[in-house]
């Protein structure tokens, strides 16, 4: 027997002095490249990529394999016009296996030309299809999942969500969109936690994924999830990538804004007051005030028609009221389809249903009476927008955030060869087309359609958000926001259906309208708009488009590092270390459980900061070597020691304990814990085993379908038994826990050693 030897006898040793050792010395270039291959996960694959992709597509495609490979999924963030559609069909090609399609109803047909036109024919689904109850299962054949317009299941609240969070359970997927942060960071974290346990990125320093949606990501939380994601601005496709397609964008002329009512100002101002002493209610009154708002900013029509349907469910509420029922979904539903409903309607539904007349009061109809019948005006910002489209002028495409607006324009400008879409059809000139009908004869050449018939020829395409997403129209040159969005990221989606590779102008234009006051100061808009731009400037979108035109976007330093990783030449031994000139600092890169993680310490300390680091070993990729101080090496190690023996504790303990306890999972523990020790006093072996496996998957974090599945066998009215459990666990995709003992190894060091 070994003896036991208690902790409490053993003298204090610090193993770092063991695990953190450096090796030998290289040259900055050979340990720049270790250091990309490990920090960007690297490997040389075999795939075979087919060679229509362009010079900055096919590097691309190759980190999305390998992130596929290694993570179970990745999310492919490029700017609008950079080709995604090519890419993900690459990759999904490039599998050889079954594979689905995930994409928003109106794509379909723009897909399925794709498809064909490379010889592929996978499942597909609508989003829209996931939105209902009942969405029809995925053939168990299918191993992979393609999602595009991806952004649309940022929301874990969803129906759509939880739908597709459980098709990705035991499947891999690749998700696609150029705009994955519309509100906050969140919004990022959600969508990875698609494919991504909660706790898969302890090792750098993010121990739930969930609680870091939840209480606000931080740049650690970034930099982390970077690892999952390829998202490369224009800019970034311009300069980093020689040849093919990929210089060829129209350039940006400067944003026009034009400052224009719905409403002469006298008008406007009486309306706006009316809309002021509206009082509906506590909870609701703060949001029915800004859909009016809103709404007012957009046309005259829009306001009309959204104070007729409120006047119409106040006058339902009401009336239940006196019957003493409350309202359902269904009688929302019948004043204002899904079709209609905008993000504010659907926020104050659930504030309208309650009861009571602080909620519904009679007066509040007089008081709609008054916003509704106010008499016919000129429209100052229909008049702008005319005087826009001269003879000659550009195809253009007119975004509007209400259908009434679109119906308005579309009667008021038919006589200009224009056509319009919302969501459920389209129109020329007053006639009903198909959607297809209409993107034909206004883009043929994006779509691949003949020209059109002279009577069909359209210059002008007015639409709302429906067309903002995903779509081919770069024979458009001119994007005019008649309305501005909530959300910064509708911008880019609406400017990146022109600003495409193969478009034909040198130049294209925008315009954005935005209210006079006193509306204005009651929407904040830029106000709304700078909030949400600073989260995508910190989640380092690819592409940012502001009110007043393009803003800076960041930079996706594992693509900068993915060049180095790539490189043909060898690099060095695990370990090693170079000395360059710079400014004083030393760049550790560590290898922590199966994640590394670059650790830069200077006169600061030691924080993790894998983009500055990537900077440097750009830098270093041409630097002369220079001679190593190893009291350098050794005090940068002492200072990392503490920030690396935290990140292992986390690790530890990840396996047993969970920072989020709120997981439903947590909750189950003690009764899976009383089975177990029930399952020992028997003597059965076997049943211990499933379930010490289930236990220990309860400890562990999740991904969200495989939570969402748990959920539901929580909430459905028959009782829960031990039986039901085991049957969840094992159907699921094996938990990948590591190595029983986190450890951390050294995989390389760069020292900068001053410009002298």
């Amino acid at each position: 027997m070994w003896p036991r030897i208690l902790s409490e006898s053993l003298a204090p040793l610090d193993p770092f002095g063991l695990l953190l050792r450096t090796t030998s010395e290289a040259s900055p270039a050979a340990v720049a490249r270790s250091a990309a291959r490990a920090l960007t996960g690297y490997a040389r694959t075999d795939a075979r990529l087919p060679d229509w992709l362009t010079p900055h597509q096919m590097p691309a495609a190759r980190r999305l394999l390998a992130m596929i490979d290694r993570h179970g999924g990745a999310l492919l963030a490029d700017a609008p016009g950079l080709g995604k559609s090519y890419v993900a069909l690459a990759v999904a090609l490039a599998r050889h296996e079954p594979f689905g399609l995930v994409v928003p109803s109106i794509l379909v047909d723009q897909w399925r030309a794709l498809l064909r036109q490379h010889g592929a024919a996978p499942t597909i689904m609508t989003h829209e299809s996931l939105s209902g109850r009942g969405a029809r299962a995925l053939p168990d054949v299918t191993r992979f999942l393609v999602v595009d317009e991806a952004h649309r299941f940022r929301n874990p609240e969803t129906n759509r969500y939880r739908a597709l969070s459980k098709l990705v359970v035991g499947r891999r997927a690749l998700l696609v969109t150029a705009t994955p942060v519309h509100n906050n960071v969140g919004d990022l974290l959600h969508l990875l936690r698609l494919f991504v346990r909660d706790d898969a990125l302890t090792a750098l320093g993010v121990p739930s994924l969930g609680c870091a949606a939840r209480d606000g990501a931080s740049s650690l939380t970034v930099s982390a999830v970077a690892r999952f994601t390829v998202a490369r601005s224009r800019e970034r496709v311009r300069s980093g990538y020689a040849g093919g397609q990929a210089s060829h964008f129209p350039a940006r002329t400067p944003n026009r804004v034009i400052i224009a009512g719905s409403l002469p100002a006298p008008v406007l101002d009486s309306l706006v007051q009316a809309v002021d002493a509206l009082r509906s209610g506590v909870g609701a009154v703060p949001l029915l005030r800004l859909l009016l708002f809103t709404r007012l900013a957009s046309s005259a029509a829009a306001f009309r028609e959204s104070v007729t349907r409120y006047a119409a469910f106040l006058e339902l509420a009401l009336d239940a009221a006196r019957q003493g029922r409350a309202l359902g979904a269904r009688d929302f539903q019948r004043l204002f389809p899904e079709r209609d409903a905008d993000a504010l309607q659907l926020a104050l539904f659930p504030m309208l249903l309650e009861a009571g007349s602080s909620v519904v009061r009679a007066d509040n109809l007089t008081a709609l009476d008054v916003l509704r019948d106010f008499p016919a005006c000129p429209d100052p910002k229909a008049e702008a927008l005319e005087s826009l489209l001269s003879p000659g002028h550009p195809k253009t495409i007119v975004f509007a955030g209400a259908r009434a607006t679109v119906r308005y324009l579309a009667r008021r400008l038919g006589h200009r060869r224009a056509a319009a879409l919302l969501g459920d059809g389209g129109m020329f000139s007053g006639a009903r087309a198909s959607p297809a009908e209409v993107l034909r004869a206004f883009a043929p050449r994006s779509q691949g359609a003949r020209d059109p018939a002279p009577a069909l020829d359209t210059d002008l395409l007015i639409a709302t958000d429906v067309l903002s997403e995903g779509l081919n129209l770069q024979d458009a040159a001119r994007v005019i926001h008649y309305d501005v969005p909530w959300s910064p990221a509708r911008l880019g989606q609406r400017v990146g259906r022109i600003d495409r590779l193969g478009s034909s102008h040198q130049t294209i234009d925008t315009v954005t309208f935005l209210p006079p006051e006193p509306l204005a100061g009651r929407l904040r808009l830029d106000e709304r708009h700078a909030s949400k731009v600073r989260a995508q400037m910190h989640a380092r979108s690819a592409h940012i488009e502001g009110i007043r035109g393009h803003a800076a976007s960041g930079l996706d330093w594992c693509d900068r590092l993915h060049r180095i990783a790539s490189d043909a030449e060898a690099g060095a031994p695990v370990g090693a270390v170079a000395v360059m000139p710079g400014s004083p600092a030393v760049v550790l890169v560590v290898q922590l459980g199966e994640l590394v993680e670059a650790i830069l310490v200077d006169d600061r300390g030691a924080r993790p900061d894998p983009e500055a680091a990537a900077g440097h070993f750009e830098r270093a990729v041409t630097a002369a070597g220079l001679r190593i101080d190893p009291t350098r090496v050794a005090w940068a190690l002492e200072q990392a020691t503490p920030l690396v023996r935290g990140r292992l504790s986390a690790l530890a303990s990840a396996r047993w304990r969970a920072v989020d306890r709120d997981r439903p999972g947590r909750r189950l523990i003690p009764a899976a814990l009383a089975f177990a020790r029930a399952a020992a006093r028997r003597g059965d072996a076997g049943a211990l085993a499933r379930m010490d496996a289930l236990i220990s998957r309860l400890g562990a974090g999740m991904t969200a379908g495989e939570e969402q599945y748990l959920t539901e066998l929580l909430v459905r009215p028959s009782p829960l038994s031990v039986d039901d459990l085991l049957d969840w666990h094992e159907v699921l995709p094996p938990p990948n826990e590591g190595s029983a003992a986190p450890q951390a190894r050294l995989i390389a060091v760069l020292v900068l050693a001053g410009d002298d």
